[in-house]
């Protein structure tokens, strides 16, 4: 299951080769083939002014749009921005879409499928009221086919971004053939330099946008787990990033064939930057449920310093404990808590990498008990190991639970209480919350996957017996760690952002009770938020 992921080198001076693009990007969707679209002038209108392409908009279209950004920016966008102090999905993309129909569109239909998940349900912001605000309900919204409607918008999102990036591309193609002209008359005398354009300037600013809607897409396809969608979002989200970067810089002796040097890297945008973290993460999840590598370079430190994670010259992650108060925000040599929380998707990347190596390392070498390749990944397992435990040793106090409550392992339970078995842990930061499950997935990981010392029966069977059940203890010990975690019910962000390593935890725990409260807090995500959790629960299902 999955896509292969290969290693993409996008050339500085980029020319569209439609056998280059992700599929999504090669035609329109199969929904509106035949229906006109706007010109590449009023595309321009259409993505930059309020009315553009919407001025036949009837009053009650107005009406349900507001309904959907509002439904957006209240959902979805704060899903995305879990891990982003500066709220960039929630706080800037709904004012950025009244200017722009490709953001609507995007933003809208993601809202639309979010809605048809739970059945039109209103989601509880804001604490209960009496009466509910216009704005916040939408005219015959029971009627409303939420399913269609988001079909509808994606569709138009879709197209949009089609003719968006061929504009773009357009738009640069002639000054791209004169550098490449040049390099090559030049390739054998000093480097050619070449200063920022107002038209790099409009590209750079246009791909924000782009990649904001790429990102939002890619949610819209794993809300329901529509993996070929998904997959095709964050490959373009990753192509668009690398060409962004490339119309950012100064050309330093490019070729036809070069790709972009890691030092090239530059976000030099609030977008840029919120929207590489929600790819990077989404990016690790892809890899690890389709047990591939991942698309971003996790060894290209350049690349993760520039996206805001402090490492140091031996690459490991500098310590965010260091001030005295326990606040990490008025220190620039420490990480901020929001950026912490994404170093470790960088560490997650890294671990995903390493399990998918030990898959292809032997089979490929034709040597399942050598011990050259055997000691190279053991080298590896600890290396990573120590970066995690780094990052641990380095977290803040706000990494810390504010409130635990014991489990009542003793006494009588009532056959529906099978939670009160679990220790319930509660952090007062949520993305904190997340971020700790998170850790204690990868350790779960790291131990599964930790590669034998010897397999040339230096140890004896007692020995290696006891380290397959210490690993089994650590395992289980972590499992519950995250299993109460999201019993202290944390919002629904971080219920969304808990389904893998609910999902390990549950692959770990051997007693049926804890198994079924595994299951019942993934069904509960669907059921409450309409985030599809039904396949992980198939797979538990089937390996008990």
């Amino acid at each position: 299951m999955g896509p292969e992921m290969t290693p993409a080198s996008v050339p500085f001076c980029y020319t569209p080769d439609p056998e280059a693009l992700p599929p999504l990007m090669q035609s329109p969707p199969a929904s509106v083939v035949g229906t006109p679209l706007s010109s590449p002038l009023s595309l321009c209108s259409s993505r930059h002014s309020p009315s553009g392409s919407d001025a036949g908009m009837s009053t009650q279209d107005d009406h349900e749009i507001a309904f959907l950004l509002r439904r957006f920016s209240e959902g979805p966008s704060y899903w995305m921005d879990l891990f982003d102090l500066g709220t960039y999905f929630a706080s800037y993309v709904p004012v950025q879409a009244r200017e722009s129909s490709l953001l609507r569109y995007a933003a809208v239909a993601c809202a639309a499928k979010s809605l048809a998940r739970v059945q039109g349900r209103k989601l509880a912001m804001g604490g209960s009221v009496t009466r509910q605000a216009q704005m916040e309900q939408c005219p015959e919204a029971s009627l409303v086919d939420w399913k269609h409607r988001a079909t509808i918008y994606y569709d138009k999102a879709v197209s949009l971004l089609l003719h968006a990036l061929q504009m773009d591309v357009a738009s640069s193609s002639d000054e791209s053939e004169c550098e490449l002209r040049y390099s090559k008359t030049a390739s054998d005398g000093p480097a050619p330099k070449r200063r920022r354009t107002s038209s790099d300037t409009s590209f750079v600013s246009n791909t924000d946008e782009l990649l904001a809607v790429l990102a939002i897409l890619c949610i819209y396809g794993f809300l329901d787990t529509s993996v070929s969608d998904w997959v095709k979002h964050l490959a373009g989200a990753k192509s668009l990033l690398i060409v962004s970067q490339e119309h950012a810089i100064p050309l330093q002796r490019s070729t036809p064939t070069s790709s972009v040097p890691s030092e090239s890297f530059s976000f030099t945008s609030k977008a840029q930057r919120a929207t590489f973290w929600n790819i990077a993460r989404q990016d690790m999840l892809a890899a690890f449920i389709n047990k591939t590598n991942t698309r971003l370079d996790t060894e290209d430190l350049s690349l993760w310093r520039e996206a805001g994670v402090k490492i140091d010259d031996q690459g490991y992650i500098m310590p965010s404990n260091t001030t005295t108060c326990g606040s990490s925000g008025d220190n620039d040599m420490v990480m901020r808590d929001d950026l912490i929380c994404n170093a470790i998707v960088w560490l997650m990347a890294k671990l995903v990498n390493f399990m998918a190596a030990c898959d292809e390392v032997f089979p490929r070498a034709g040597m399942i008990w050598a011990g050259v390749p055997q000691q190279t990944l053991l080298y590896r397992w600890f290396s990573l190991r120590k970066q995690f435990q780094v990052w641990h040793d380095g977290l803040p106090v706000t990494f810390k639970p504010s409130a635990r409550v014991p489990s009542q392992a003793s006494g009588p339970m009532s056959a529906n209480d099978n939670a009160s078995i679990f220790t319930k842990v509660f952090f007062s930061v949520p993305m904190c919350a997340s971020t700790m499950q998170t850790y204690h997935m990868s350790q779960i990981l790291l131990f599964i996957n930790k590669p034998h010392e010897s397999t040339q029966g230096r140890s004896t069977v007692v020995a290696r017996m006891n380290s397959y059940q210490s690993i089994l203890d650590a395992c289980q010990k972590h499992s519950r760690e995250i299993v109460g975690i999201s019993l202290a019910r944390s919002d629904e962000a971080v219920r969304i952002h808990s389904v893998q390593p609910l999902f390990t935890a549950g692959q770990c725990l051997r007693d049926a009770r804890e198994r079924q409260v595994v299951l019942h807090l993934l069904r509960d995500i669907e059921s409450d938020i309409g985030w599809a959790t039904d396949y992980r629960v198939c797979q538990l299902l089937e390996q008990w």
